[in-house]
């Protein structure tokens, strides 16, 4: 597990940190995060990262085999997350429309930077990463992806995808020659179109929402989706207040279903209301 504020190095700083996953006080939401690295796989290719102060969470999936998705994931949690506060701290004004803008220019730049770090002799070959990242600013939520990590609402009763899946099969369901429920079966089902790291230019996907008190957001990893159906991830997020036992719960059972990949979850529980 690679990340900056990472939630490891808090773990190692305070020990009962799995009990209590909000170390930062004041702040209108808390938090509980886990990687795992399956059943199938020797190394974890998985990172996450967690900056509280400034609402940022992210959870990015190496790809390219180890060690190629190992520096690929470390290299997005590292350097996206960066290039993202310092823009912020740059701004100005703080608008939805900039904070998109500066969000999508961001993942951009870094899949080309992690293309030309790919082409060095140094470098493993074949390095690419997911990524899904949100961030929580004034009583907003915008949300970025590239690839097929996810993002989930759970709002009361709603269990609703708001990432985007950058896919070969998720293509064939929007052009209508593929049913939902076909896609887990489909033999190009782990194929992605969009990855930080491509040749080509990326396009992320970006979204953003007003939040509710009480909205849980989930960030995962295929690990986690490709073990577990929505409703079954929906009923966990229904039954289990902790957030810190949700997400250890999620990876149990993805494990307990199979465990075939690496196995990332970050919830957050939005606490506060907003007149915004």
């Amino acid at each position: 597990m690679k990340t900056g504020i990472s939630f490891k190095e808090m773990t190692d700083q305070q020990p009962d940190i799995q009990n209590n996953p909000q170390v930062y006080t004041g702040l209108p939401f808390t938090w509980g995060a886990l990687t795992d690295v399956g059943l199938c796989r020797e190394q974890n290719e998985d990172a996450f990262l967690i900056e509280p102060e400034a609402g940022l969470f992210l959870v990015s999936d190496g790809m390219g085999g180890h060690p190629g998705g190992e520096v690929a994931s470390d290299f997005v949690a590292e350097n996206l997350s960066v290039r993202i506060e310092t823009g912020l701290h740059k701004m100005r004004f703080k608008s939805p429309r900039a904070v998109r803008r500066l969000l999508k220019k961001a993942v951009s730049f870094h899949s080309r930077e992690l293309y030309h770090e790919g082409q060095s002799e140094s470098a493993p070959a074949g390095m690419g990463a997911t990524v899904v990242l949100c961030l929580l600013l004034d009583g907003r939520c915008c949300v970025v992806n590239v690839g097929d990590s996810r993002l989930y609402r759970l709002r009361k009763n709603r269990f609703t995808q708001i990432s985007h899946d950058h896919s070969y099969v998720n293509e064939l369901i929007q052009r209508g020659k593929l049913d939902p429920d076909h896609a887990a079966d489909h033999p190009d089902s782990a194929v992605i179109t969009q990855y930080v790291g491509m040749e080509k230019k990326t396009r992320p996907h970006i979204r953003s929402f007003k939040l509710h008190p009480g909205d849980r957001l989930l960030l995962c990893t295929d690990g986690l989706t490709d073990m577990l159906g929505n409703a079954a991830i929906k009923s966990i997020l229904l039954e289990i207040g902790d957030p810190q036992q949700v997400v250890q719960t999620l990876i149990d059972k993805a494990n307990h279903a199979g465990g075939h990949d690496n196995i990332t979850a970050l919830l957050i529980d939005w606490l506060a209301k907003t007149g915004k």
